[in-house]
C-alpha cells in the first residue's frame, strides 16, 4: 500500500511530522515587512507535498524573526501560504536553548560522531540535559496536537533522538521515526556519554527507518552492546525491549525525479546552462561540479587537493578543465563550520594561485545557495559530478545530477562512503581519503568514451526512475499500514 492509499485508509490516524527544521519561516525585513520564505532543498522542501497533500499537524522549531507574529494564541498557522491545508506548529526555543540542544548537543556531538568524525566531538552534560529538555518540549507538543485521539507520528532526525521514547507509552499514538544520517559502529558510538539513553529513545519507536543496511546492522550491533537485556533479531528487523517491539527497516531516500527531469528540460535551463558553462570554462574542454553545503563531512578540501593532483599528473589538462564547486554556507553558528569555510576558501585561492592563467582557473567558488531550477542548470552543464564525502547518510546530489542527465553524457564519481553509492553502482568509485587515486579516477571520467558514459548513465537513470522520493514515501507507509492495527 502506497502513501496515497494510506491516507484513504487512515482518516481517523491524522499525521503528526515532527522535525527540528521547518517548512515555511517568516522573516521581518529592514522595512518592518513581513516575508515568508521555504527553506530550498534538504528535508523540508521534501516532506512539504506530502504534508499538503494529506493534512495533519506539523510540529517544528520557529526560528524566523517574525514567526510568532503571524500564529495564533496555540502558537499555530495554516500553511502553504497559498493554499492552506495543513497546521504549523511552532516551538518557541530560547537563545540558550539553540544553543544547548542545536549547536551543541546536535551540531556538535551527534552529528560529527555518527559521521565518524571523532576529533572533532564535543560534548557537554549540561548541553545533553538541554537536548532532553528540548526533546520533551516537542513530545508535549505531539502530545497536545493528538489529544488523546489515535493519530501517527513521525519523528524526522538525530535533533530529536529522544522523542519517540517520551511518546511510547501514549494510548492511540503510533510513533515511527527517520533517522537520516548515517548510524555509527559501537566502538564509535562508545564514545557518547548517552549512548544507551539514545539507543532508548529510539526503541520508543513502532518502526525506525535507517537509510542504509549498513545503518541498521550497525544500529543492531549498537543494541547489543549497550542495551543487553534487549532481544535483537535482525534476520526479522526486530528488536524487543521491555514488552515492546521495535521494527527497524532501511529506506533509501531519492529525489523527485520527475521534477527535476522537466526542470532540465526547459529553454531556459539551457539558457543557463550555456551561461555557466562559458564562465566557469572560457574554452573547449570538461566542466567538473560539485553540489555540496560547507560541511566538513563531504570532503571539499580532499576534493580540491586531487583536482591539484591532477593538474600536476597532467598538464595537458591545464586550461581544459575547471572545478565549478557550488559551496553553501551552513551552521555558521557552529565555531567548527566557520573555520571549515575559511579552509576552503584558502585552498581554492591556493590552488588557483598555483596554476591559473590569465582568463581560466581550475577552481570557481560559489558561495551561496541555488534554487532547484538554476541547480538543474548547473546538473546540465557539468560534464563530471563530484560527489566526495567523507561519510554520509545518502547524497542526493549525485540523484539529481544523474537526473538532470536525460540526453547528455555526464559521468558521476561517487565516494564509497556515500549512502547512495550502495544503489549507484556505475558511478566511478572513489575513496576520497586517497587523493592520489581520486585524482586518477577523475581523470578516467574525463576520458570516459561516449559509449561507456552513456552506457553507465542510462543503468543510473533506469534504477533512478524505480526509486523516486513517492516510492520512498510509499514503502515507509506500507510498513506503517501493516503495524498499525486498524490501518
Amino acid at each position: 500500500m502506497g502513501f496515497l492509499d494510506w491516507i484513504r485508509r487512515s482518516p481517523d490516524h491524522p499525521l503528526i511530522l515532527v522535525s527540528n527544521r521547518e517548512p515555511f519561516v517568516h522573516h521581518r525585513t529592514p522595512g518592518g515587512e513581513i516575508r515568508v520564505e521555504a527553506p530550498a532543498g534538504g528535508l523540508t522542501s521534501a516532506l512539504q507535498p506530502l504534508m499538503a497533500a494529506c493534512g495533519g499537524t506539523w510540529v517544528a522549531w520557529g526560528s524566523g524573526s517574525a514567526d510568532f507574529d503571524v500564529t495564533d494564541g496555540a502558537d499555530s498557522l495554516l500553511v502553504p501560504p497559498d493554499r492552506p491545508s495543513y497546521r504549523l506548529r511552532r516551538l518557541r526555543l530560547t537563545p540558550a536553548e539553540v544553543q544547548g540542544y542545536y549547536v551543541e548537543a546536535a551540531n556538535r556531538a551527534l552529528w560529527p560522531l555518527c559521521h565518524s568524525q571523532l576529533a572533532r566531538f564535543v560534548y557537554d552534560a549540561a548541553d545533553w540535559l538541554c537536548y532532553r529538555q528540548v526533546n520533551e518540549r516537542f513530545a508535549a507538543a505531539v502530545m497536545a496536537e493528538a489529544r488523546g485521539a489515535s493519530a501517527t507520528c513521525w519523528v524526522h532526525d538525530y535533533h530529536l533522538g529522544l522523542v519517540s521514547g517520551m511518546l511510547r507509552r501514549v494510548r492511540g499514538l503510533f510513533v515511527h521515526q527517520f533517522w537520516h544520517i548515517p548510524w555509527p559502529s559501537p566502538d564509535i558510538l562508545r564514545v557518547l556519554p548517552q549512548a544507551r539513553t539514545l539507543i532508548q529513545g529510539l526503541l520508543g519507536n513502532h518502526l525506525l527507518g535507517f537509510q542504509t543496511v549498513s545503518d541498521t546492522r550497525n544500529f543492531f550491533a549498537g543494541v547489543r552492546r549497550f542495551v543487553r537485556e534487549a532481544v535483537v533479531e535482525p534476520s526479522r528487523g526486530l528488536v524487543r525491549y521491555r514488552g515492546r517491539r521495535t521494527v527497524v527497516r532501511n529506506f533509501p531516500i531519492s529525489i523527485d525525479v520527475a521534477s527535476f527531469e522537466r526542470l532540465s528540460r526547459s529553454a531556459e535551463t539551457a539558457m543557463v546552462a550555456r551561461r555557466v558553462r562559458l564562465e566557469a570554462l572560457p574554452g573547449d574542454g570538461q566542466l567538473l561540479l560539485g553540489v555540496d553545503r560547507v560541511d566538513y563531512t563531504k570532503g571539499i578540501p580532499r576534493r580540491f587537493e586531487a583536482i591539484s593532483r591532477l593538474l600536476e599528473d597532467h598538464p595537458e589538462l591545464l586550461g581544459r578543465i575547471a572545478l565549478l564547486q557550488v559551496a553553501v554556507p551552513s551552521r555558521t553558528d557552529v565555531p567548527e563550520y566557520a573555520a571549515y569555510e575559511q579552509e576552503v576558501v584558502d585552498l581554492a585561492t591556493q590552488v588557483n594561485a598555483r596554476f591559473g592563467r590569465a582568463g581560466w582557473v581550475p577552481i570557481r567558488l560559489e558561495r551561496h545557495v541555488l534554487d532547484q531550477a538554476t541547480l538543474s542548470a548547473y546538473y546540465r552543464a557539468a560534464d563530471v559530478c563530484i560527489v566526495s564525502p567523507l561519510q554520509d547518510g545518502m547524497n542526493l546530489v549525485a540523484k539529481e545530477f544523474v537526473a538532470c542527465q536525460e540526453g547528455r553524457f555526464g559521468v558521476l564519481v561517487l565516494s564509497r562512503f556515500a549512502g547512495a553509492a550502495r544503489e549507484m553502482r556505475e558511478a566511478l568509485p572513489i575513496n576520497p581519503y586517497d587523493i592520489g587515486a581520486t585524482a586518477e579516477m577523475l581523470y578516467r571520467a574525463i576520458c570516459l568514451p561516449a559509449a561507456e558514459r552513456t552506457r553507465r548513465l542510462a543503468a543510473l537513470r533506469r534504477r533512478l526512475t524505480r526509486n523516486t522520493l513517492q516510492d520512498w514515501m510509499d514503502d515507509i507507509f506500507a510498513e506503517v499500514a501493516s503495524l498499525r492495527p486498524g490501518a
